[in-house]
């Protein structure tokens, strides 16, 4: 990822209409130290149980008939880490997107239309205006896209990096959402057009499930701060990292690369085999780039940064 980017540069990016479903939830962690679709996205869920949600909020059905809401959607974007490219996460707002049924229509729909937050990011998807999704009482998630949104240009890492980007986006929503049966195995279902087995990409059969691969995600992520947050005097460094990194540090500089503080993150392990880590900071106003590090099995040094703004308090 970039060291140092310019703000000027990136300029303001209009705002989205969207709702959904789940409350971020960050892991057990230690102390230490407006994005856009192409064109109006409008999904439609599939989901038996789910009814229409008030703009304001996406809401959907659990397993069990019981009824859920959120403000965020979990969305992956693929990015370059140790030198190969995985799957990075942005949480993204409720209101980017055209309203939903289904928050997991929602989230699929974002993954191929939105600008990721971080320039960094990209997604593998073409643009699409219509995605269904359902959930079964097993934990299978069936998402339904038009077969326009896959594209024909990839090569068979790509292509494999795609499905992982959905499949973690979608179940990474239920999840959160609340949307499967607890002690469930996610995988999901993909269609087109509303048909299974069908060839996508060129020459890859969809004949089976997918489940998301840990190996394909970045080694180290951050969490928190967003792309381009703002924040008043205080700022609240967090994120996961994978199992067999460990060193993790923190770096804030200047967006020349001059460095303000740094200090090492307390790792807490966590049951999923992640690592978690956090920090409070405590900066003057103005404009910073805000990194952390660590080191994977092979000793190679994995990171993420952000871009924030610091205002006065």
């Amino acid at each position: 990822m970039a060291t140092a980017r310019s703000r000027s540069a990136r300029g303001r990016r209009p705002v989205l209409a969207l709702s959904a479903v789940g409350v971020l939830v960050l892991g057990a962690c230690g102390t230490g130290p407006e994005p856009a679709l192409d064109d109006t996205v409008t999904t439609s869920a599939t989901s038996a149980t789910s009814a229409t949600a008030p703009a304001s909020s996406l809401a959907a059905s659990t397993a069990d008939g019981g009824r859920v809401a959120t403000t965020r959607l979990p969305v992956y974007w693929v990015g370059r880490a140790d030198g190969e490219e995985r799957l990075f996460r942005e949480f993204r707002d409720a209101s980017e997107a055209a309203a939903a049924v289904d928050p997991i229509a929602a989230a699929a729909a974002l993954m191929t239309g939105a600008t990721p937050e971080d320039p960094d990011y990209r997604t593998l998807w073409t643009p699409v205006d219509r995605v269904g999704a359902s959930t079964s009482p097993d934990g299978t998630i069936t998402v339904d896209l038009p077969s326009e949104a896959f594209r024909p240009d990839l090569d068979d890492r790509e292509v494999r990096l795609a499905l992982q980007q959905l499949a973690h986006t979608v179940t990474a929503t239920a999840t959160t959402a609340g949307l499967l049966p607890e002690g469930s195995a996610a995988q999901v279902v993909v269609l087109v057009d509303g048909r299974p087995d069908e060839e996508v990409f060129g020459s890859v059969r969809l004949d089976g499930h997918l489940t998301p691969d840990e190996t394909m995600e970045a080694p180290i992520r951050l969490d928190e701060p967003r792309q381009d947050e703002r924040t008043e005097g205080s700022l609240t460094l967090s994120g996961r990292a994978l199992d067999g990194v460990r060193g993790c540090r923190w770096t804030v500089a200047r967006p020349g690369g001059e460095r303000v503080s740094s200090g090492a993150a307390a790792e807490v392990p966590r049951s999923d085999g992640t690592v978690a880590f956090r920090a409070e900071l405590e900066l003057e106003p103005g404009d910073y780039v805000v990194t952390v590090l660590g080191r994977d099995a092979e000793g190679r040094t994995v990171r993420d940064d952000k871009d924030v703004e610091v205002l006065p308090g």
